[in-house]
């Protein structure tokens, strides 16, 4: 009897068992599902909220803005091609690269498309969007405005120069940098070449300063400044106030100015200085004209 009862526990035992195990997997499942669903929800939550790469690059190398030459082209192309916003192409490629700190920056234009095009929405996606907003902005504003080179058209060939001056010490002005492009005339004679307006503008101002002899300041609807300096001469009717369009004619390229209003120790050539309104930092903030030359030069159709 004893040996019985002994045999029924022990089958008892048993059979409860498997039940008892069967629960415990259910138990564990359930907790792995919920953990899955609550990894995913997190996962989600923090690619709405996640900080992302901040824009890693000083307001002085952005304003230094050494994009190599046929970059602004190519990009453009691309980004009309598979319908990408150019503003948000040229600023990723931009903040991806530093914007270039180097005067004279190489990049191999052929990996454009590969690197900067085939996958652009996840490079995007990529940096905080309040870091790179205003850069999108900046790029916006610059190349919706500009329409036309500071230099008539049938001028530019052969009859003016002009490099990457940004930042070259001024020699009649001590240490200070240079902070925008010279467009040099070839024959060194003032009251020969005109200046035309890049932008529709309002004319801020226009006269003489000791320094930049005479000029004219237009500031556009989006609140960039456009200054053209050591003119010769002002146009007659360019006077604080008036509106202007691309292609108005603003004066002709001289060397006055300097620091004395007779000075004319250096050649004849326009000062084009641009100043965008920007948000990422603070003050007046001059960018580099010369790559936008370049663009706006490509553009006109020489």
């Amino acid at each position: 009897m004893r040996s019985r009862r002994i045999k029924r526990k022990m089958r008892a035992a048993f059979a409860g068992r498997p039940r008892r195990s069967k629960r415990s997997l259910k138990e564990y499942l359930f907790a792995v599902c919920v953990a899955a669903v609550i990894i995913l929800l997190l996962t989600g939550v923090w690619r709405l909220v996640r900080p992302g790469i901040r824009v890693r690059a000083s307001a002085e190398t952005v304003a230094a803005f050494r994009v190599p030459t046929g970059a602004i082209d190519s990009l453009r192309m691309y980004a009309d091609q598979n319908e990408i916003k150019f503003p948000e192409l040229f600023a990723v490629f931009n903040a991806e690269n530093k914007f270039f700190p180097e005067k004279h920056s190489a990049y191999d234009l052929s990996a454009l498309e590969r690197i900067y095009v085939s996958d652009f929405n996840k490079l995007l996606r990529r940096y905080n969007s309040r870091s790179i907003a205003p850069y999108i902005a900046m790029f916006e504003n610059l190349f919706g405005e500009i329409e036309a080179f500071p230099i008539p058209a049938e001028w530019l060939d052969g009859e003016v120069i002009f490099g990457d001056s940004w930042g070259v010490e001024h020699n009649f002005q001590g240490k200070d940098m240079h902070r925008g492009t010279a467009i040099i005339d070839r024959e060194n004679i003032r009251g020969r070449v005109p200046i035309v307006s890049m932008t529709r503008g309002n004319v801020r101002e226009a006269g003489f300063d000791a320094n930049l002899g005479y000029f004219v300041r237009i500031v556009t609807e989006n609140g960039t400044h456009y200054l053209y300096a050591h003119l010769d001469s002002i146009a007659a009717d360019i006077v604080a106030g008036r509106n202007v369009s691309p292609g108005d004619p603003l004066g002709v390229m001289g060397n006055s100015g300097g620091g004395r209003r007779n000075s004319r120790g250096f050649p004849v050539h326009l000062h084009l200085a641009i100043s965008p309104d920007v948000s990422f930092t603070r003050g007046t903030f001059w960018i580099n004209p010369y790559p936008l030359l370049r663009y706006v030069e490509n553009t006109s159709g020489r």
